[in-house]
């Protein structure tokens, strides 16, 4: 990992600059507290170990490069400070015992700071994805001793960029998302095989975006399965989907959403041909929530509580998602809105 700001300060002379743990015990005696992180008699530390930035709710956010400058915001009796980093424009709360005063950096400093990091693989990326299988994120693109947090199946995340890991294979940076709310909670690299991202099928590629005005989604059956929620023909929103077997698939080509039911009863004996609730393939299932029909046979966008086999076969030809995704998609979309389906 690359040191472009801290050239000729080493860990020896860091920890004679902090004066070591009486320097840090100072910091935290004094009760430092600063409610305006850009105020111009902030107190500036930096990590001389590789360390992690941790959340309100003590889980780890993003992890810190050593020598990472921050600004104390205020201290904890515990052994903390809360601290904005510039580097990633983020607060949070880091460990005593990995950090000590630096002088005052020059902008010019944080901007080499913020440049620092792994080579571009392919660039930008921008696009809502989820995780495919779990995945391990980490605080650099390489496998070691540096995981940040583990991410579940069909986790939801926002791939930032393209980047070449340490072994010269193609890792995403991204953001993990809150799977409620969908805002950013974490920031680490992961392995590009373990990231299912939209294909663009039916979006155009031009940077001109105004060709495209409108939602529609897109449900890309090719496994694993993602649907994905366009506006004004940028993809805004993604997940895993479960999706028809070879017996019941769903329907591919260009549909539009035909009627909604916010909370149904469904049974195979009103599906054509009707089957009996009890006979082989039949079906009686209370509580789905948010239907979204697209055809006039019965396929549709809905809460499926009884699998989880997200991104692969388990429906009679529906999109059948988790809970708080079938949530957003209601919200989302209307009666009309376009559903393009395709492999």
């Amino acid at each position: 990992m690359s040191n472009v700001w801290n050239a000729g300060i080493s860990r020896r002379g860091f920890i004679r600059l902090a004066g070591g743990s009486a320097a840090v015990a100072g910091m935290l005696s004094s009760g430092v507290a600063h409610a305006d992180p850009q105020s111009s008699d902030a107190v500036w530390i930096a990590n001389h170990i590789d360390t992690r930035l941790l959340g309100a709710d003590g889980q780890p956010v993003v992890g810190l490069p050593r020598w990472t400058r921050m600004r104390i915001m205020r201290s904890f009796s515990n052994g903390q400070f809360q601290v904005w980093v510039p580097r990633f424009d983020l607060v949070g709360k880091v460990a005593a015992d990995a950090i000590g005063p630096v002088p005052t950096p020059s902008p010019e400093d944080l901007a080499a700071e913020k440049a620092d990091g792994p080579p571009l693989y392919a660039g930008g990326v921008g696009m809502p994805g989820r995780i495919v299988g779990g995945a391990n994120l980490r605080t650099w693109p390489t496998v070691g001793n540096n995981l940040l947090r583990t991410l579940g199946h069909n986790a939801p995340i926002r791939v930032i960029d393209s980047v070449e890991g340490d072994n010269g294979e193609e890792w995403y940076r991204v953001n993990g998302l809150d799977p409620v709310r969908m805002l950013p909670i974490t920031l680490g690299y992961v392995h590009n095989s373990l990231v299912r991202l939209p294909r663009l099928r039916y979006t155009s590629a031009a940077a001109d975006r105004a060709d495209t005005p409108g939602r529609h989604f897109e449900a890309d059956l090719r496994e694993p399965a993602l649907l994905t929620a366009f506006e004004d023909g940028g993809p805004v929103w993604s997940t895993l989907t479960l999706k028809g077997t070879i017996l019941h698939r769903t329907p591919s080509g260009v549909h539009r959403i035909l009627w909604r039911v916010p909370n149904e009863t469904m049974t195979s004996e009103r599906v054509y041909p009707p089957i009996a609730r009890d006979a082989p393939g039949g079906y009686y299932l209370t509580g789905v929530l948010w239907t979204q029909y697209f055809t006039s046979d019965g396929a549709s966008i809905h809460y499926n509580y009884w699998s989880s086999n997200w991104g692969f076969a388990g429906s009679h030809g529906c999109l059948g998602i988790g809970h708080s995704e079938a949530k957003f998609a209601w919200d989302w979309a209307d009666i009309g809105t376009p559903v393009y389906v395709f492999t």
